[in-house]
């Protein structure tokens, strides 16, 4: 009787189990996935440094670069030059990324903190009428193109170590 109870017990939890798992239920959600073109981001082969040209090292004010024109350089050398990246891939959103502080170093422990201006349009030949570009914000290939200007500024020197000063910008590109 014992062995017939146990039977009966241990049948039950099965039956019960099996009655769970008809309790189960299943969905789906459709999966996509869209291929683009490559997304790439070139210096250009002309415009490709930003020179703020040679100035002295009492500049009373603020030294600006400016992206757009030239004509608006404020305190600069007289031989200045903006950063022109070429964004190319598929048409629509793209997010740009960006450095928005450079730091130029004499390699002797001297700096110099540019503030950078980043400038767009997807026509080349706009770079007087480019708007500027936040970093982190979104910008739209057209043609499959975007070109970006790098300009910037830092503020008055007062008696600054004399020296060549560089330093790097970085930006990136990703679609949306």
């Amino acid at each position: 009787m014992k062995t017939i109870l146990k039977s009966l017990i241990i049948a039950t939890f099965f039956v019960a189990l099996a009655g769970t798992s008809y309790a189960q239920k299943a969905a789906t959600a459709p999966a996509t996935a869209e291929i683009l073109q490559d997304l790439t981001i070139n210096l250009d082969g002309t415009l490709n440094s930003i020179n703020f040209g040679r100035v002295s090292a009492t500049t009373p004010g603020a030294v600006v670069l400016d992206a757009n024109n030239a004509a608006d350089n404020v305190n600069t050398g007289s031989v200045t030059n903006v950063a022109q990246f070429n964004l190319s891939g598929a048409n629509g959103p793209v997010s740009i990324f960006y450095d928005p502080t450079v730091n130029l170093s004499d390699g002797g422990g001297n700096s110099i903190v540019v503030t950078t201006e980043v400038i767009g349009n997807p026509i080349i030949t706009n770079r007087a009428s480019a708007t500027p570009v936040a970093s982190g914000s979104t910008v739209n290939l057209a043609l499959n193109v975007f070109y970006l200007w790098i300009g910037g500024s830092f503020p008055a020197l007062t008696n600054q170590v004399t020296g060549t000063y560089s330093g790097t910008f970085n930006i990136s590109a990703e679609y949306n």
